[in-house]
């Protein structure tokens, strides 16, 4: 089967973007997803999603889930912002003031990430009351893990005249500036997450999201013989895999079936997923593609 989207002909975007339709971002999406080698380029992104953690820390629990992964999003683009222009140090008081969370919410979460080695707690070094929290590279790469796929996804489709992923990937000074400038565009328009009402409602539950990107990486493989294997949809597999129970597995399944947006069938061998969700997952992957395509871009790294 070909790998071109649907054609929507005018509408081939989700209409919840279709407001911001003439920006940067959305103009360099449309583009992408009308592209030959989209879809072959989104199911290599889902396999990516869905590989084993390299780590024992239950990193897929801890990660992805909305609240949890905007406070190290906004952690790292406090810390880069202030390496890079100064101002307010990125103390646990300036990040419980830009975070979308209860500043009790944010202390425990940071003093876990802290136990487990993800933040370092460092003395500012001309004013020895204030603690800044820099992130570890391995914090970076966890937080990068998507957005680095997007991008990459977007050099298949798209390539470059000198490899992209690659350059902002290859130093984590690099890399957190690159994270800093998506915490910018984020907190001054909301444009990429906010319109996709069924993908924010996967990210507000543990693991809600890979998983989703596990479904969507079944139902790319069969539609064709070369894309990447796909992880089995059975409870016992995902439940290992994202590192959560198998009843947290099968209440998420159940209500995407009631809810119509897709139907795991066959043990686990088989997915229909609605061409509503279909729909809108493609127009939010070509949406993250543009964007950290083009903020590459705009650090100065290759275009």
């Amino acid at each position: 089967m070909a790998s071109a989207p649907h054609d929507h002909g005018d509408d081939i975007l989700y209409p919840s973007v279709r407001a911001y339709a003439a920006t940067d971002t959305w103009t360099l999406a449309r583009q992408l997803i009308q592209m030959g080698g989209f879809r072959a380029a989104l199911a290599q992104y889902c396999e990516a999603m869905t590989r084993p953690p390299a780590v024992p820390w239950p990193v897929n629990k801890v990660f992805a889930q909305k609240l949890r992964y905007i406070v190290c999003f906004t952690l790292i683009g406090n810390y880069a912002r202030w390496r890079r222009v100064g101002g307010e140090p990125p103390t646990l008081t300036a990040l419980q003031r830009t975070a979308p969370a209860s500043a009790r919410q944010i202390a425990g979460f940071v003093n876990a990430l802290r136990h487990g080695g993800y933040v370092v707690a460092e003395r500012h070094a001309s004013d020895r009351r204030a603690i800044c929290l820099r992130p570890s590279s391995a914090l970076l790469r966890e937080i990068a893990r998507s957005p680095l796929a997007f991008l990459d996804a977007a050099e298949r489709i798209l390539p470059p005249a000198a490899q992209i992923a690659a350059d902002v990937s290859g130093d984590d000074d690099r890399l957190a500036d690159w994270i800093r400038l998506s915490v910018e565009r984020f907190q001054a328009n909301d444009i990429l997450f906010a319109p996709f009402a069924t993908i924010v409602h996967f990210t507000e539950h543990d693991c809600g999201y890979p998983l989703l990107a596990a479904v969507m990486g079944a139902h790319y493989a069969a539609l064709s013989p070369h894309a990447p294997p796909a992880l089995s949809l059975t409870y016992s597999v995902l439940a290992e895999r994202f590192q959560v129970s198998r009843q947290h597995i099968g209440n998420l399944l159940t209500e995407a079936e009631r809810r119509g947006w897709f139907t795991v069938a066959h043990r686990g061998r088989s997915v229909a997923v609605s061409d509503e969700l279909v729909r809108e997952f493609e127009t939010w992957a070509a949406g993250q593609m543009a964007h950290y395509r083009i903020i590459a871009a705009s650090a100065g790294m290759p275009k």
